[in-house]
């Protein structure tokens, strides 16, 4: 399991997916989803879908996890090639820093975000107040290309181009029992999901159909997981997601899965309380959590009444939206537990 998981890392984290532009995050899953599902499509909305046959199609459940990435538009392009970029998804330029960017046009162009030199005094307003009161943003900063507008334009480079970090800072990081990188949020979370379904392929037939949803513009409101919700003939939406290490929560960087209780509307209960015994049975435990400032494809869905029952299952992970750590392990047991309850619902 180790070894697969790292490979789906590796492989996927490399990928650029910001919202609206998942084409490299597709052709990374899919051969994932056809190896361990009974069919896998792609529908009109962009979701990958795989489904796994079970006894009967009534009850079935479906595993969300979305394969988009928090990303950047660019808002304005100047004559001599600067980019002013505004975020998406409540992006933060603070949490990139200066450093080598992607512009994704017809070829991928890669400039550097930039706010400017150091040495300098108030007269450069926005550089100084960057130093002194208030942290790098988007409005302040801009990605340096080299190249004229034209020819910005001639390689596909304009207003509402998308953008994210540079490939070449995408590379994960192996430290200790973490791993390390842009877009663990949702990355490992395919992953984990990915897993799930290996798991459940290998055992006895399910009793429900299990759907894996690979969803699209998450990060832009949850679109993907309630297109998957209204088109699929599914009851009850897992989500898997990063679960935040922060001062405000009890959610701890250790293997065992983070169970959501609530973040923007409360998820079922039953399935909630299902979810943490399970992560005991398997010996890993669990770790309960109540969420601000956080929804999921499940949550949305089912707030909107798509769905029948919600849940969402959660790794540990340091300075999301950032440069995220997440706990290798919990990673692997978040994929065994959403097996274990696609499994005991027929039970």
């Amino acid at each position: 399991m180790e070894a697969l998981m790292r490979e789906m890392l590796d492989s996927f984290l490399l990928t650029h997916s910001p919202t609206g532009h998942e084409d490299d995050m597709d052709e990374a899953a899919m051969p994932y989803l056809e190896q361990y599902c009974d069919e896998a499509w792609q529908n009109a909305h962009g979701d990958l879908i795989g489904r796994i046959r079970g006894v009967s199609r009534d009850g079935a459940i479906v595993i969300a996890a979305h394969k988009d990435e928090i990303g950047q538009m660019v808002e304005r392009v100047d004559a001599d090639g600067e980019v002013t970029l505004t975020g998406m998804g409540g992006s933060q330029a603070w949490r990139y820093g200066e450093g080598p960017f992607d512009l994704l046009g017809d070829e991928i162009v890669t400039g550097v975000l930039s706010i400017g030199s150091t040495h300098v005094s108030d007269r450069s307003k926005d550089i100084h107040e960057a130093k002194t009161t208030r942290p790098m943003s988007w409005e302040a900063s801009r990605v340096v290309t080299g190249l004229p507008r034209d020819e910005l334009k001639a390689r596909g480079v304009d207003i509402g181009t998308l953008g994210c970090v540079a490939r070449s800072r995408k590379t994960p990081m192996y430290m200790g029992e973490r791993v390390c990188g842009y877009g663990l949020d949702d990355k490992g979370a395919v992953a984990a999901a990915l897993l799930a379904a290996k798991t459940i392929s290998e055992g006895e037939r399910p009793a429900v159909d299990v759907y894996v949803a690979i969803t699209s513009l998450e990060e832009g409101g949850c679109a993907g997981g309630q297109y998957v919700a209204r088109e699929l003939p599914v009851e009850t939406m897992i989500a898997v997601e990063v679960g935040p290490v922060a001062p405000e929560y009890e959610i701890r960087m250790k293997a065992a899965p983070v169970v959501l209780f609530k973040d923007r509307f409360v998820y079922t209960r039953s399935v909630a309380e299902r979810l943490c015994s399970l992560g005991d049975q398997l010996g890993f435990g669990h770790q309960r959590a109540i969420l601000r400032t956080f929804a999921s494809d499940a949550t949305v869905a089912y707030q909107n009444g798509l769905i029948a029952r919600a849940g969402c299952v959660c790794f540990p992970t340091e300075n999301t939206h950032g440069y995220e750590m997440a706990h290798f392990g919990s990673i692997i047991n978040t994929g065994q537990l959403l097996a274990a309850y696609a499994v005991d619902l027929g039970q």
